[in-house]
C-alpha cells in the first residue's frame, strides 16, 4: 500500500481506534472525533477504511505475531539472538518471552476494531449504496479474517462485535460459536457485492486489487469450511461446502469473470520485480518508502535470510522438508540453490563444511547450517531474485506479502472435492494444474489420473504445504494444514526422536542450477545430523501444546480467559 493511502487515515480515522483488546473502547471521547461526528461524507468513510487497512499493515509489518507457525514441520529459526519465542513455539514449549502471543493477539484485536467502527457507522454516511457495500464488505472481511486467525491460535475467544467498554468482564466464546460468527461476516461481505476488479486511487495497484473482492470473499470462505471441517470442529460435511466455494472462484477464473491465473514461471510467484501479479488473491501492500520502520513498513526483507548471511533467521527450513521436499522450478524458487558468502563472489552449498569433513556443529561454512528461504529475499539491484547476486541487506521493503493465492485454492477445491466424495474429475485436473508448474518430473503430474479419493485428498493436502513452505505470512500456513488435520503431534514427536529416520541418504543428488537447464550435483560422504539445533524438553500435552496461551497482560486484565471456564 502506497504512502498516500495512509497518510489522510492516521491522524483523523486512527483517533477512532484504541489499542486495548479486552476493554475495547473505554476512553472519555470529549474534544475527540466520535462515529457520530466523524461518519458523515464519502472522505471520512474512506478515511475510516484507510484506518483498518493501515491496522491490516501493522499485523504483518514485522514477524512476532507469525512466531507460532514454527510450530509447522516445514520451519524453524536459528538459534541464540532474540529466537527464544520463535524455538519455544517450534518445541511446543510454553515461551518464556510471550512477544508472539502478546503481539498477534493484540494486532489482530486491533483490527476488530478498526472494522467494527465502520460496521456500525458506515450506513450513517452520505454516500451511495455501492460505496457503503464496499467499506462494510472491507469491515466485514478483515473482521472475521482476525477471529479466523485468532481462533486456530488460542481456540475459545473475547469476542466483542461492536466495541463497547466492558470494564474486562467478556467471557470467552466457544469455537464453535466462533466460527459461527466468521461465516456470518464472511457471508456478509459476500452480500455486500464486492467488485471483482477495482479502479480509483488506493483500491489498486499496479492493476492489481488492494481492497478485498468478491472473489477473495469466497475463496477464503472455501478455507473456512475446510478448517469447519477439521479439528477441532471435525464436521466432516463441509468439506462438501468448501468444495462448492473453491469452485466458485475456478469456475469464475475459467470463464472470465474473475482475473486470476497460475503464473506461468514459479520464479514470478515471489519476485520483487513482480510484486504485484493475479495469481494473488489477498496482498498486504506496503509504503513505498524502501528503509522506513513503522508499521506501515514490512521488515521481512531479513527475517528468511540466514542469520550469519546478514539476515534475522526468523523462519529457516527444517531440513527434513527441504529433503522431502520435490524437485522442480518451484523448489529452485522457495529454496536458495547456493549460498553467496559475503565476498559476494563465492556460491556454497548450505552442508558445506570447512574442512570437508563431516559437520560436526562447529565446521559449516554457512554457520546456520540450513538451506534458505527466499520469498522474501531480494538482491542489490532490487530486481528479480537471483541466488548467485548479492543480498539487499536493508531491513524493510515494500514487498508484497501474499496471503491467498490461486493455486491455494485449486488444491483446496482438489482436497474438499475428494474427501466431500465428489467426482474426481475436476478436482485432479485442479491438482495437475499445480503440479504441472511445480515439478521437473512429468510422472508427477500424469499419476494423479490413477489417484483414489483418499489419495488425491492425501496429495492436494501435502502439495498445499509445498505451495507455503515458509511462508508464514500465508492465511493458510503449513502449520494450519497439520492442525486442521490433527498432525501436529507428529512434529512433536519427530523433534524428539532420534531422528534418524530422515537422514539424508549418502549418495548423489541433482537439481536443476538455473534457467538454462544446467544442472548441478552435490554428494553427501556421510549422513546429516538434524537434531543438533535444540533440545525438547516440553511433554506433549494434547490441545494445551496445540494452542497457545492467551497473553498473561489480557489474563491479568481479565480472568475470565480460561478456556476450562467454557461449556
Amino acid at each position: 500500500m502506497k504512502k498516500k493511502i495512509l497518510s489522510g487515515c492516521l491522524i483523523a480515522a486512527s483517533m477512532l481506534v484504541a489499542t486495548s483488546c479486552s476493554d475495547f473502547l473505554t476512553e472519555n471521547p470529549q474534544g475527540q472525533l466520535t462515529p457520530e461526528t466523524f461518519f458523515a461524507t464519502q472522505s471520512d468513510l474512506d478515511m475510516s477504511v484507510y484506518a483498518l487497512y493501515a491496522k491490516v499493515q501493522a499485523f504483518q509489518c514485522n514477524s512476532n505475531p507469525m512466531i507460532v507457525q514454527c510450530q509447522g514441520d516445514d520451519m524453524t529459526s536459528t538459534t541464540g539472538s532474540n529466537k527464544a519465542a520463535y524455538l519455544s513455539a517450534d518445541a511446543y514449549e510454553t515461551p518464556t518471552d510471550t512477544k508472539g502471543i502478546e503481539q498477534l493477539w493484540s494486532r489482530l484485536y486491533t483490527v476488530i476494531q478498526a472494522a467494527n467502527l465502520i460496521i456500525d457507522n458506515a450506513a450513517n454516511v452520505s454516500t451511495t449504496e455501492e460505496e457503503i457495500n464496499i467499506a462494510l464488505g472491507q469491515a466485514y472481511y478483515w473482521r472475521a479474517f482476525s477471529y479466523f486467525s485468532l481462533v486456530r491460535i488460542y481456540g475459545p475467544l473475547p469476542m466483542n462485535l461492536h466495541n463497547l467498554p466492558d470494564n474486562n468482564e467478556t467471557t470467552l466464546t466457544p469455537v464453535a460459536e466462533v466460527y459461527e460468527q466468521i461465516v456470518s461476516d464472511l457471508t456478509a461481505a459476500e452480500n455486500c457485492d464486492l467488485p471483482a476488479k477495482y479502479t480509483g486511487t488506493n483500491r489498486v495497484i499496479d492493476g492489481e486489487n488492494i481492497y478485498v473482492s468478491a472473489q477473495t470473499v469466497k475463496a477464503t470462505l472455501a478455507a473456512v469450511y475446510m478448517s469447519m471441517a477439521g479439528y477441532p470442529l471435525n464436521q466432516t460435511s463441509y468439506y462438501t461446502t468448501a468444495a462448492a466455494k473453491a469452485k466458485e472462484v475456478i469456475d469464475g477464473v475459467n470463464n472470465g469473470t474473475y482475473d486470476q491465473a497460475l503464473r506461468d514461471d514459479w520464479d514470478d510467484v515471489y519476485s520483487y520485480a513482480l510484486n504485484h501479479h493475479n495469481e494473488t488473491l489477498l496482498g498486504i501492500d506496503y509504503n513505498s518508502t524502501v528503509g522506513g520502520w513503522s508499521d506501515g513498513d514490512s521488515q521481512f526483507s531479513s527475517c528468511h535470510q540466514l542469520n550469519t548471511l546478514s539476515g534475522w533467521g526468523d523462519f529457516l527450513p527444517e531440513r527434513r522438508y527441504w529433503k522431502n521436499y520435490p524437485d522442480g522450478p518451484r523448489k529452485d524458487a522457495v529454496f536458495a540453490k547456493q549460498l553467496l558468502l559475503a565476498d559476494g563472489v563465492t556460491l556454497v552449498d548450505w552442508w558445506a563444511t570447512t574442512d570437508g569433513q563431516p559437520y560436526d556443529g562447529s565446521n559449516a561454512v554457512v554457520g546456520d547450517y540450513r538451506p534458505m528461504y527466499v520469498s522474501f529475499t531480494v538482491n542489490t539491484d532490487l530486481g528479480a531474485y537471483d541466488y548467485t547476486k548479492p543480498f539487499w541487506t536493508g531491513m524493510c521493503i515494500n514487498k508484497r506479502h501474499q496471503l491467498i493465492r490461486y493455486s491455494e485454492v485449486l488444491l483446496w477445491y482438489a482436497e474438499s472435492a475428494a474427501r466431500a466424495g465428489q467426482d474426481l474429475t475436476a478436482a485432479k485436473s485442479a491438482l495437475k494444474q499445480v503440479r504441472a508448474r511445480a515439478y521437473s518430473d512429468q510422472s508427477a503430474v500424469d499419476e494423479v489420473d490413477g489417484m483414489s479419493a483418499s489419495e488425491l485428498a492425501e496429495a492436494a493436502y501435502v502439495e498445499h504445504g509445498y505451495e507455503v513452505a515458509g511462508y508464514a505470512l500465508a492465511m493458510v500456513t503449513r502449520r494450519a494444514d497439520e492442525f486442521r488435520m490433527e498432525r501436529l503431534k507428529e512434529g512433536y514427536d519427530y523433534r524428539t526422536s532420534s531422528q534418524s529416520e530422515v537422514l539424508v541418504p549418502k549418495g548423489t543428488l541433482t537439481h536443476s542450477r538455473n534457467a538454462a537447464g544446467e544442472a548441478f550435483t552435490y554428494e553427501l560422504t556421510e549422513d546429516l545430523v538434524l537434531s543438533e539445533n535444540m533440545s525438547v524438553t516440553a511433554t506433549w500435552n494434547g490441545e494445551s501444546s496445540i494452542y497457545q496461551d492467551y497473553p498473561p497482560t489480557e489474563v491479568e486484565a481479565n480472568p475470565n480467559l480460561d478456556r476450562s471456564l467454557v461449556n
